[in-house]
């Protein structure tokens, strides 16, 4: 293969998509779809067409941004969506959102008008329908830096926040499914509930293309970037076995080194794919409620 992937790679020809998967989004049949505003996308401005038409978000946080600061909040937590709740709480902070993604999505049910028929060619939507959730995460504000070189090995379910609050799953798919197969499945923004839970697996284009961009935090308190180096060139050296993290400078601590993951490719025979996380936490993960 000459060229490198650009977020889900298929090498082989045919994949083995999932049994529950075969149904494809009828255009069909729809009801009168509401034309009221989709308010989920509101204080979000699109900056260009990253990725199979879905537009990398600018996310203005002017609302929230002094109540955040006045609770101590800085970094990587100051560019959360204010849809998203952070609250402070001795050397924790709670993450609180309903899961919903910023951007209008076939996932979501027709009658809401959030809800567009738009798929990607080539891909055909599961009948499941993504619905308001309720997760809260405890996590480190300051997590220490690692001690060794192997993490804790993630459940399943939402292993982290994504900066939109969409859950983040890790690259383990349910049993008996193959997590390559999922491309299928995925909207526009490489996004799909499982149930009603709607998640990332993948580099989701609204937040991070092949980029350095702050992508979201794991339930262990650490961040995520995007591919690259703050310089947007220089690819990290990971290993999988310490969660696909290193100890290095990011677009917010560009001085002091801190310990955080990216999302990276990872292979398996003919396919592979630009995981958010490498499957394993490498500090303790925080309680959860709506995780599951």
């Amino acid at each position: 293969m000459g060229k490198q992937p650009i977020r889900f790679i298929i090498l082989s020809t045919a994949i083995h998509v999932f049994s529950s998967c075969s149904a494809s989004l009828s255009l069909v049949t729809e009801p009168n779809i509401s034309t009221s505003q989709c308010t989920l996308k509101n204080y979000t401005t699109e900056t260009s067409i990253s990725f199979l038409g879905c537009s990398k978000l600018s996310r203005d946080t002017t609302s929230c941004l002094g109540v955040r600061q006045a609770q101590g909040l800085n970094g990587f937590w100051l560019r959360f969506s204010c849809r998203v709740t952070l609250i402070k709480s001795g050397s924790d902070v709670i993450i609180t959102t309903d899961g919903q993604p910023d951007y209008k999505s076939p996932y979501f049910a027709m009658t809401n008008p959030c809800y567009e028929s738009d798929f990607p060619a080539g891909r055909n939507a599961v009948s499941d329908k993504l619905g308001i959730q309720s997760i809260s995460v405890t996590v480190p504000f300051a997590p220490a830096a690692p001690v060794g070189s192997v993490g804790t090995t993630m459940n399943t379910g939402v292993v982290g926040i994504a900066i939109n609050g969409v859950a983040i799953f890790s690259n383990a798919p349910a049993p008996g499914d193959n997590i390559y197969a999922k491309v299928t499945t995925l909207d526009k923004c490489e996004g799909r509930p499982d149930g009603t839970k709607y998640n990332y697996h993948i580099e989701p284009p609204t937040v991070s293309n092949s980029d350095s961009n702050f992508v979201g935090v794991l339930r262990d308190g650490f961040p995520v970037y995007g591919r690259f180096e703050p310089d947007r060139a220089s690819i990290p050296t990971l290993n999988k076995a310490s969660g696909g993290g290193h100890l290095g400078i990011t677009t917010d601590s560009p001085i002091t080194s801190v310990y955080h993951y990216h999302v990276h490719l990872q292979t398996s025979g003919a396919d592979g794919a630009y995981f958010i996380t490498s499957g394993f936490y490498m500090n303790t993960p925080g309680v959860c409620s709506g995780c599951l």
